[in-house]
This record gives structure tokens, C-alpha cells and sequence, in this order.
């Protein structure tokens, strides 16, 4: 990939996000010139793109699509539960739709990990697997295929392809077991090489049988006795889903529980911590504008992705007013969806506060499926 397509300007970047539709999934392109400030018709309803960038036909009842994006490239595991699923990949910089490269095992849905631009990481939820981290990654390009050989024009094409990383132990949240835990959040260390991840097994409240905890993964170590998770404490990162790491900041940024903009501190690569260390923000107010049980998507209808430079879009997914699950999944229009952009920095007190400029979007959109929509800036 060239320096010039993996680093696009700000001014000729958009906001791709990826939905259900009733023949598999589309992606939107949306121009945040377009959106207007809050209060001046920010909520009035619109609709999506006639021309969607581009639409995948797959089966997508009862399936766990894994959605990433990593360099130029938006990643559509189309189930990640079943290996011989499809998969596609969609570049943002040439508008193609490629046929990526199926996984050699399945893939935990909810978490795939880009590196770098250049690498997609995900994890094999079975216990008894031997291979508990996937790496997807191009192979080098090669450029010099002679132009008057047409049978190897294609090898000016990416190729991309999955390889298994041997690990002596699962990670305390793999397989499904008697009592299993679960991947509430995770993050990329800024130096690019380790993965952190907190996981618990759902019993609030109950001290017995309650069991949570952070890990860290050295993902630029492949030999199998050093790729192996490393406990930091029976602590959680503050957010659900992934957190953004924010220069300007210097810290992760995510949505917690509640939907509020919450900071952390990066966690120490190898030391034990507390959630007390981390020096937890969490912003006073929230940018949900709907009930967060009439959300369509699961574990959450709110994603974000960084724009960079402090600001960060949010996107909502709910019911529309009036109709309940039933009656709005696989209705015309029957969801709405909310996007906000908006600016993030500490005030002089040191708080976490939300820009009083907003910019945003509502639009009204069919849903077929519980799909977390997702969202991202390139």
C-alpha cells in the first residue's frame, strides 16, 4: 500500500457506515460537510444515500458478523462463528469490493484489532484451540510484472491472508465452558505491539461467582511461549467496545455503560494496576438522544470512530418513535439513525468535557437484524 493511499488527507476522508439491509449488508458514504449544527435541523429526518458505496449480498440471519477496518479497507466477516463464511473487503480509496481471504478458524465476533494499517488481529473463541490468535495481513506487491503479460496484470492487486499464532495457553475468556467470561472492551497500546482486554462473567452483585479481569497480549511476539495473555489485576477498562486512543489526550476514549464519554489513562503493558490508577473521566453529559433499551444492535446501537485531533463521530441506532422491535425490523424507515460529530478535551480543571459545537445528521433507515451498526473515518 502506498504511503500516498494510507494516508489520505482529512479533507478527502468521509464517514462510512456499515449496515443491514435486506439482502446482506451496505456501506454508506457520508460527507461531514453536509451536516449541520445541533439545534439547526440536526433533527430533522433524512434519508441515507440513494447510491450506498456499495451493497453485499450474504445471508444475514442469525449471524455474528466481525467488522474492522484496517489501511483503506473496510472488513466484512459475514459470520465470524462458521471459518468457511464470506468475507469481503471494500477499499475507500479505488471503491472496489474484493473477495478477502476466509480465516482459518473461527473468529470471536465483537473483537478484530487493527495494527498499524496493516494488520487485523482477532481471536479463535474455541478453548480447545491451539491457535487462539489470527492475524490477517497482506503479502508483499509486486509491482514489476511486465505490462505486455496480461495473465499477470493481477498482480498489482493486494493479497491478503489469515495466519494461526500458536499459543500455549486460551485466554481466560475463550470457549464457552460452564462459566464463561466475556470481552467487554478493548484497546491498542499507542506503541502499536500490545492489546489489552477485560472480560467478566456477568454475575453483578454476586461476590461468589464473580469473576472480571484485564489482560495484555504482545502481538509483535510470535513465537508460541511468548504469545501468551498476561493478567493485570481483577480490574475493567472504564469503556464498552474499543477505545480510541487520543493523542491530544494522551489516553483511551470510549462509551461506557451509560452511553457518556469516559478517558482513561494507558495501562502499563506488563504492571498489575487498578482501575483507581487508570484515573478514570467520565463527561457529565451524554450525546444519546434515544432510550438506550429502544437500541437496535447488540451489546449496544452506539458506536464511535476518532476523527483525530480531539473529535470523534457517534453513531445511534434506535426504534423509531412509537413502534417497538417487532414492528420496526424489516419496516420501511422503522429506525432512526443518529450522527454526531463532535470535539473532546479536558478543561482547565482538568474534566472531561464535550465540545458545545455539535454537528450531526438523523436519518431514517430500515434495520432486518440486530447487527451493532458500525462506523469509521477514512
Amino acid at each position: 500500500m502506498s504511503s500516498k493511499r494510507s494516508r489520505r488527507r482529512d479533507d478527502d476522508k468521509h464517514i462510512y457506515v456499515v449496515l443491514d439491509w435486506d439482502m446482506g449488508y451496505v456501506i454508506h458514504k457520508l460527507d461531514v460537510d453536509e451536516f449541520t449544527d445541533s439545534g439547526a435541523g440536526a433533527a430533522m429526518f433524512h434519508h441515507l444515500p440513494e447510491h450506498a458505496a456499495v451493497r453485499i449480498e450474504a445471508p444475514v440471519d442469525r449471524s455474528f458478523p466481525a467488522v474492522a477496518a484496517v489501511g483503506s479497507k473496510i472488513v466484512i466477516a459475514t459470520h465470524a462463528l462458521l471459518e468457511d463464511a464470506p468475507v469481503f473487503m471494500f477499499d475507500t480509496g479505488t471503491s472496489s469490493l474484493a473477495a478477502g481471504p476466509r480465516p482459518t478458524a473461527p473468529l470471536m465476533p465483537g473483537i478484530m484489532v487493527p495494527v498499524h494499517g496493516q494488520r487485523l488481529y482477532a481471536l479463535d473463541p474455541r478453548s480447545a484451540s491451539k491457535h487462539y490468535l489470527q492475524v490477517m495481513s497482506p503479502a508483499p506487491r509486486d509491482d514489476d510484472y511486465p505490462a505486455r503479460d496480461s495473465f499477470r496484470l493481477s498482480g498489482r492487486a493486494e493479497r491478503w491472508s489469515w495466519e494461526s499464532v500458536p499459543s500455549p495457553s486460551p485466554p481466560p475468556f475463550a470457549g464457552a465452558g460452564r462459566d464463561p467470561m466475556f470481552v467487554t472492551a478493548y484497546a491498542v497500546h499507542p506503541d502499536g505491539r500490545t492489546v489489552f482486554v477485560s472480560a467478566h462473567n456477568r454475575h453483578a452483585g454476586d461476590d461468589e461467582r464473580r469473576r472480571q479481569g484485564t489482560y495484555a497480549l504482545d502481538i509483535a511476539r510470535r513465537r508460541p511461549a511468548a504469545a501468551a495473555w498476561t493478567p493485570l489485576g481483577d480490574w475493567l477498562l472504564p469503556f464498552q467496545g474499543q477505545g480510541h486512543y487520543v493523542d491530544d489526550l494522551d489516553a483511551w476514549v470510549g462509551l461506557d455503560d451509560d452511553g457518556r464519554l469516559c478517558s482513561c489513562d494507558v495501562a502499563s503493558r506488563g504492571a498489575a494496576a487498578s482501575a483507581a490508577a487508570l484515573g478514570s473521566k467520565i463527561t457529565e453529559e451524554t450525546l444519546l438522544r434515544e432510550d438506550p433499551k429502544r437500541h437496535v444492535g447488540h451489546p449496544s446501537g452506539a458506536t464511535l470512530a476518532y476523527m483525530g485531533d480531539g473529535v470523534f463521530c457517534l453513531v445511534e441506532c434506535a426504534l423509531r418513535r412509537g413502534l417497538d422491535m417487532a414492528d420496526a425490523l424489516c419496516a420501511e424507515d422503522g429506525c432512526v439513525l443518529h450522527v454526531t460529530v463532535f470535539g473532546l478535551s479536558y478543561d482547565k480543571a482538568g474534566e472531561l468535557r464535550i465540545s458545545p459545537r455539535r454537528r450531526g445528521r438523523t436519518y431514517l433507515v430500515s434495520r432486518y437484524n440486530h447487527v451493532v451498526p458500525k462506523v469509521f473515518w477514512m
